[in-house]
């Protein structure tokens, strides 16, 4: 009787032992937390090459610091944009900042945007969340899910227009900075460009596996590709505050401007080898001039100061 008594004892503790045990394996990963974050994201688009249309994309760096910045009397960790392979404060652009909240959630602002809620982790599944006037959400389930060997929990969520993923300790896989208001809006991801790659502090923790590349280093290479795609396309002053004016050795045909966002601002059939735009009533920051030539599809940044 003792035996069994023993065993049964035992076989409690051990079960507790490793409930507890595998209960300490999860712990809540915060959006803002110390440390250089870097968030690779990439839209694709395709340009015509002979008779065959090429998949191209481009890239869309981020960098969060521990850089303190006050917006509107909160403290936010200043958010930067940037294009080469690695971060540099003195060459990146500060677009704004990120917060988070002891209620776990995530807000990003910019000098001229309102504020925008990214992601809010302290939702459970059922829960349900509107934009104002526009939709509806509700979190249809959260999984907990390894991602180079760090536990994360992945938020499912559903509306009218479309589902979006939010990872823990990452953000929208849509986009870093695509929020719930663009799927409202039925705005292509694509546009803004997904997340493709997550670091912190130098280690890669998340990587989207879905184009068949095994690192974060390949797809950086596209950044130079697109370079040289813009050989023959000067644009001038940059930055610029008034007029912005494009020119080119091929024939533009459209011109097509997007804000740092991906929303776009500005879009003309041109069909002449060069063109002066009007700027003074855009807003402050970076922004993606696409151009459609008869050799293709070409893109060049610029910003509005």
């Amino acid at each position: 009787m003792k035996k069994i008594v023993y065993k049964l004892v035992l076989g409690i503790f051990f079960t507790l032992f490793c409930t507890s045990l595998n209960a300490q394996e999860y712990q809540y990963i915060p959006m803002v937390k110390s440390g250089l974050q870097i968030w690779t994201n990439d839209f694709e688009y395709y340009e015509q090459v002979g008779q065959d249309l090429q998949k191209s994309f481009i890239f869309n760096r981020y960098a969060l610091t521990n850089e303190d910045t006050i917006i509107q009397n909160e403290t936010y960790k200043k958010l930067y944009s940037f294009t080469n392979n690695n971060f540099d404060v003195d060459s990146a652009i500060c677009i704004g900042g990120i917060r988070e909240n002891a209620q776990r959630q995530v807000y990003y602002k910019d000098g001229s945007l309102p504020i925008r809620l990214l992601c809010d982790f302290s939702l459970s599944v059922g829960d349900t969340f509107s934009i104002p006037n526009t939709c509806t959400f509700e979190v249809k389930s959260i999984d907990t899910i390894d991602y180079e060997g760090v536990q994360r929990r992945k938020y499912t969520i559903w509306g009218a227009s479309g589902a979006v993923v939010w990872i823990e300790g990452i953000g929208n896989y849509e986009g870093l900075l695509f929020d719930m208001w663009y799927r409202c809006a039925s705005v292509d991801p694509d546009v803004l460009g997904r997340i493709r790659c997550y670091e912190h502090n130098g280690a890669l923790l998340y990587h989207n596996y879905s184009y068949g590349i095994e690192d974060c280093i390949t797809p950086l290479v596209g950044l130079n590709d697109i370079e040289k795609q813009i050989e023959n396309i000067t644009i001038y002053p940059n930055p610029a505050r008034e007029d912005i004016s494009f020119s080119s050795s091929l024939m533009i045909k459209r011109i097509e401007i997007y804000d740092i966002m991906g929303k776009k601002v500005y879009s003309l059939d041109i069909n002449n080898y060069s063109k002066t735009i009007n700027v003074s009533s855009f807003n402050k920051g970076i922004y993606i001039a696409r151009l459609n030539t008869e050799q293709g599809l070409v893109s060049k940044k610029f910003i509005v100061e």
